[in-house]
C-alpha cells in the first residue's frame, strides 16, 4: 500500500493559513504594543508632572517647578516661567507614533506651574494624547487646580456627555448667579459639615466671572471641589464644575440661595436639580 502524501493544493492552503496566521498576529501584537506605549507615556508624564510638584513643594533650590508642553515632547523647567534653551531644562520626546493633540488649560498656555506649599496650581485642565495613525485611542490626564494628577480614556469621557465620568461637567443654567449670596455645600449623610460659602468675596469686579475653590473636612477624609463660571452675564450662567473622584468620597448637594443645582451621589453620579439647567458635553 502506497503512503499517500500531501498534495500541492492542500500545502498550499496550509502555508497560507499559516501566514494569514502569523499576520494576525503581527497586527495584534503592534496595536497592543500602540496602546502600551501610549499608557506608559501618560504614566511618565503623569511622574514628571509630580516630579515638578514636589520640587516645589519642598522649595528645591528655592524654586518653582513647571512642566511644558508641545506636540511631541514635555519639559521639566525649573521657574515661575519657562525659559527655552535653559540649562536647567530636563527635556522628554515622546515617540513618533504617538502626539499630543490638545492642551487644554485654563490659561490657555501650554505650562503647568506649581504653588509652593500647597503644591496647587492656576493651570489647570487637559493634556491629551492619542496614536497618530488610531487617533481614536487616546488618553488624556487631568489637572486640577488642588494638584490632583489622573489619567482618563478621553473618548468614553467625552463622547457620552461625562454622564459617567464626572469628574468636570458644564451647566447651562439658564438664569443668572450675578446677585447671588450663598454657595452652600451639603453633606446629605454628614450634615454637620455643611458649609456656606459667602459668594461676594469670589466675583470679580464686573460679577462676570465667578470662581470659588477649596476643600471640607467630612467623615475624616477633605472632599475637594472647584466652582467656577465659563460664562456669566445678566441673563445666564454657564457653572463649570470639577470634582475628582480620588478626591471626594462622600454624597454632596450643591446649591445656590438654597436653589438645588446639582447631587453627587457616593459613587460620583450626579443628578441636576431644579435650577441646574441643562449638562453640557465637554
Amino acid at each position: 500500500m502506497r503512503n499517500k502524501g500531501f498534495t500541492l493544493i492542500e500545502i498550499t492552503i496550509t502555508i497560507s493559513i499559516i501566514i494569514f496566521l502569523i499576520s494576525i498576529g503581527i497586527v495584534s501584537y503592534r496595536s497592543f504594543e500602540k496602546s502600551t506605549e501610549l499608557e506608559n507615556t501618560c504614566q511618565d508624564i503623569l511622574s514628571v508632572l509630580k516630579i515638578a510638584q514636589t520640587k516645589t513643594i519642598a522649595s528645591d533650590e528655592a524654586s518653582q517647578y513647571g512642566v511644558h508642553f508641545e506636540d511631541d515632547r514635555y519639559i521639566l523647567f525649573k521657574g515661575n516661567e519657562y525659559q527655552s534653551g535653559s540649562e536647567s531644562n530636563k527635556i522628554y520626546n515622546i515617540s513618533d507614533r504617538l502626539e499630543i493633540y490638545d492642551i487644554s488649560l485654563s490659561d490657555e498656555g501650554n505650562d503647568i506651574i506649581f504653588q509652593r506649599i500647597s503644591g496647587k496650581t492656576e493651570q489647570y485642565g487637559n493634556i491629551s494624547l492619542r496614536i497618530i495613525l488610531s487617533p481614536s485611542e487616546n488618553k488624556a490626564i487631568n489637572i486640577s487646580s488642588f494638584g490632583l494628577v489622573e489619567i482618563y480614556n478621553e473618548t468614553e469621557c467625552c463622547q457620552n456627555n461625562r454622564i459617567a465620568d464626572t469628574r468636570h461637567i458644564h451647566l447651562n443654567m439658564g438664569w443668572s448667579i450675578q446677585n447671588s449670596l450663598v454657595l452652600t455645600l451639603s453633606f446629605p449623610d454628614y450634615p454637620e459639615s455643611n458649609t456656606n460659602i459667602d459668594m461676594a468675596d469670589y466675583f470679580n469686579a464686573a460679577k462676570t466671572e465667578f470662581s470659588w475653590s477649596g476643600s471640607v473636612n467630612v467623615n475624616g477624609k477633605d472632599q475637594e471641589i472647584e466652582i467656577k463660571t465659563h460664562s456669566l452675564d445678566e441673563l445666564n450662567t454657564i457653572l463649570c464644575i470639577h470634582r475628582p473622584k480620588d478626591a471626594n468620597t462622600e454624597s454632596v448637594n450643591i446649591l445656590i440661595d438654597s436653589k438645588n443645582i446639582i447631587l453627587y451621589n457616593i459613587n460620583g453620579e450626579i443628578s441636576v436639580g431644579p435650577y441646574g439647567g441643562t449638562l453640557e458635553v465637554q
